[in-house]
C-alpha cells in the first residue's frame, strides 16, 4: 500500500476510534494511549498524527466533520428540492455528525477551535471544507448572495449547537435543531 494512503488511513482510524472512546468513557478518562491501542497502532504513532488529545478533537471537527459532510452533500439531489428544503437537509446532516460524537467531543471542539482561530485567525474557514459546497448548493437555488446566505446559516447552526451544548438539552441535537431549522430557513432564503 502507498505510503500516503496507509498514513490517510491510520489517521482516519485513529480519528475514529477517539470518537468512539470519548463518546463511551468521555474525553477526560480516554488517554491517548488507550486511543492508540484501540487503533492497533503504538502511541507513538498517535503523536506522528496528533500533539496531543486536544489537537484530536479539533481534527474530528475539521478532518471527520469535512468527510462527513462531504459524502451526505453527495445525496443531495439540488435540481429537484427547493432552497429552503436542501438547508433544512443539509444543517440536519450536521447535527447527525454531531450526535455521532456527542455533546462532550462538541462543547471541547468549540472551545478548542475557538481558541486555534483567536490565535491564528482565518484558521478556521481555511480548515473547513463543505461549506463551499453549501454556498455552490446555494448560487445555484438563489443568486441573491450566497456568501451572505452561508455566513446566516451557518451563524444559525452554530447557534443551535452551542445553544444545545450550554442548555444541556435532553434531546439529541437533531431533534432540538430541527424545529428552529424548519423555523428560521425560510427566513433565510424567503421561500
Amino acid at each position: 500500500m502507498n505510503r500516503s494512503i496507509q498514513k490517510a488511513n491510520t489517521r482516519k482510524k485513529l480519528l475514529q476510534t477517539a470518537i468512539k472512546l470519548f463518546k463511551l468513557n468521555g474525553i477526560k478518562a480516554v488517554k491517548t494511549g488507550e486511543i492508540a491501542q484501540n487503533a492497533g497502532v503504538s502511541t507513538g504513532t498517535f503523536y506522528v498524527h496528533f500533539k496531543s488529545k486536544e489537537e484530536i478533537i479539533s481534527a474530528i471537527y475539521y478532518d471527520s466533520f469535512n468527510d462527513f459532510m462531504q459524502e451526505r452533500l453527495k445525496t443531495l439531489n439540488v435540481n429537484a428540492e427547493s432552497l429552503t428544503q436542501l438547508l433544512i437537509k443539509i444543517g440536519n446532516f450536521e447535527f447527525n455528525f454531531v450526535d455521532q460524537v456527542g455533546r462532550e467531543v462538541t462543547t471541547n471542539a468549540f472551545s478548542a477551535n475557538l481558541m486555534t482561530n483567536y490565535e491564528h485567525p482565518g484558521h478556521h474557514l481555511e480548515s473547513r471544507t463543505f461549506p463551499a459546497k453549501i454556498k455552490t448548493i446555494i448560487a445555484k437555488k438563489d443568486a441573491r448572495n450566497p456568501e451572505e446566505t452561508l455566513v446566516e446559516f451557518e451563524t444559525l447552526l452554530r447557534g443551535i449547537m452551542l445553544t444545545w451544548c450550554f442548555n444541556q438539552e435532553p434531546r439529541s441535537i437533531t431533534a432540538f435543531g430541527d424545529q428552529f431549522l424548519h423555523k428560521y430557513v425560510p427566513t433565510l432564503t424567503n421561500q
